[in-house]
């Protein structure tokens, strides 16, 4: 009998196996992709995630842009650059870094088996039995990391969260285009109901994508083309082979433990309701998913302290992050302006996004945006 299996070797599976198997446990982490494998994913790290990886992080970055380009409507043809002294992002390929992520696990003694579908999962006394295409595993944890469309949350019983979605494409280009966009993250609001386009260097490719908390009524496809010619030239929006990926979020936390099991980043989802980062949450969960777990395994009990773990380390900044995103998304073109006349909201974000200051602060800030907006609306009429 395994003492955890974990299903799903994205950032938060294999950084709970590296923690729990740097610790004595015998673990087993099954994903049903061969790695490494493509995942759509912007890869962008944002400065407070780094302190959560091993040691040799830094050979995974592809880009450190420092220069944040705010765009405002098409029409209006407004920007802002805002730069700061050091990178608040950290480029990373996906394929590589998760890859890179599951053999720091596999250091530690944690048991990795590929292209392994997990299928059902069943209780059994004093644990579980994970089922795949393969074969059955009994466990005493078991860690649910399988995103947002795994079987963890179903079988489990445990509600899932909200899904959004998000479309992208990596396109080449020339060295000469990379080197302008190489320091430059490039976002609008404006025209993105509930969301935002981005563009995001990773050398030697441009990332760029569209996406919404609330997309079941946007065609992001179109938007994406119409994204990719306005900032690289309608020779690059054509014969697009853009990718997707859900974007599972919550306003509110749901107890995402129960029993012996538990889920982490996507599968729970512990996504950021502003920006749409997933690899920090990821990452944050799962270390504090092998905390309750070895906790619970000194006294072969549940892991119910998984929750309040949550709810007193990570959610109260989520819970910021949600209402800074309930202010922020239904005016997308108050904000587009507002953004742009005031960039001081712009250096707040990103001194969040380096660790350097919380969303309660930059919430704080926002409302105070808003009130003086609309006070000044109010004096003009």
């Amino acid at each position: 009998m395994h003492d955890v299996v974990v299903i799903g070797a994205g950032p938060g599976g294999s950084t709970a196996a590296r923690l729990l198997a740097q610790s004595g446990l015998n673990v087993l982490i099954i994903d049903r992709e061969a790695f490494p494998r493509v995942k759509p994913c912007g890869g962008g790290l944002t400065t407070r995630a780094l302190s959560l990886l091993p040691p040799g992080y830094d050979t995974q970055i592809r880009a450190q842009p420092i220069k944040w380009m705010f765009e405002g409507r098409k029409a209006d043809g407004q920007s802002r650059i805002v730069t700061t002294l050091t990178p608040y992002s950290h480029i990373v390929e996906r394929a590589r870094f998760d890859a890179w992520l599951v053999e720091k696990a596999q250091e530690q003694g944690a048991t990795f088996h590929p292209n392994e579908a997990a299928l059902t999962i069943v209780d059994a006394p004093g644990g579980y039995v994970v089922k795949t295409n393969r074969g059955r595993y009994p466990t005493r944890y078991l860690v649910g990391a399988d995103g947002a469309r795994g079987i963890s949350a179903r079988a489990l019983g445990i509600p899932r969260a909200r899904n959004g979605a998000a479309i992208e494409a990596e396109i080449s280009v020339p060295p000469a285009l990379y080197d302008a966009w190489r320091d430059t993250v490039a976002i609008s609001i404006a025209e993105y109901p509930w969301g935002y386009a981005w563009v995001i260097p990773r050398h030697p490719v441009l990332n760029l994508g569209v996406g919404s908390f609330r997309a079941s009524q946007l065609k992001l496809r179109g938007m994406l083309q119409a994204w990719v010619e306005a900032k690289l030239g309608r020779e690059y929006a054509q014969d697009l082979r853009p990718l997707g990926h859900p974007l599972p979020h919550r306003y509110r936390l749901q107890r995402l433990a129960k029993r012996r099991a538990l889920l982490v980043g996507d599968a729970g989802g512990v996504m950021d309701t502003l920006s749409a980062e997933g690899i920090y949450s990821a990452l944050w969960s799962s270390t504090i998913a092998a905390k309750a777990i070895l906790a619970a395994s000194v006294r072969d009990g549940g892991v119910e302290a998984y929750d309040d773990l949550l709810q007193r380390e990570l959610w109260p900044e989520l819970r910021s992050a949600a209402k800074v995103a309930l202010l922020f998304y239904p005016l997308p073109q108050f904000w587009s302006k507002c953004l742009l006349a005031t960039p001081h909201l712009i250096e707040q974000y990103l001194r969040v996004a380096q660790g350097e200051a919380r969303y309660t602060s930059l919430l704080a800030i926002g409302k105070a945006a808003f009130l003086k907006q609309a006070h000044l609306v109010r004096r003009s009429y």
